[in-house]
């Protein structure tokens, strides 16, 4: 992560490429981190989390035990189906100190033209500044 202040998208963006592309694990860790657990642990099931995150149940499942296999949360079972998970800051910002992957590409870093072209176009309804 680089010297200056990042943007909450900035950052969801570095967390997944530092993820590999694991889209599970960074929408369930940035949802535990929506919900509080770098300060204190959030009881929680795996089902809510796959309702907040749109994903399946068994994906949010799996996506947790990678989490916790990096060390990035972790978990203490409360019952058959809910958990108190913890985000480790110190884990998470040395990941985000982590260097980029090698790759001639990066998703999000990397400029792509054709996407200017997809930038919205004000249309005249849109417009507003001529009403009375």
């Amino acid at each position: 992560m680089s010297g200056h202040s990042l943007s909450e998208p900035q950052i969801t963006l570095e967390v997944l490429i530092r993820l590999n592309g694991d889209y599970a694990a960074t929408a369930v860790l940035l949802a535990l981190l929506w919900r509080g657990a770098e300060r204190a642990p959030v009881r929680i099931s795996s089902r809510t989390l796959a309702e907040y995150t749109r994903l399946g149940h068994q994906v949010v499942q799996r996506a947790l035990l990678r989490l916790e296999e990096r060390c990035l949360i972790r978990s203490r079972k409360l019952s058959r189906t809910t958990g108190a998970y913890t985000v480790d800051m110190a884990a998470l910002r040395y990941l985000l100190r982590a260097p980029f992957p090698e790759g001639e590409f990066l998703p999000g870093f990397t400029p792509i033209p054709a996407l200017a072209q997809l930038q919205p176009v004000e249309s005249p309804a849109d417009d507003l500044s001529h009403a009375t």
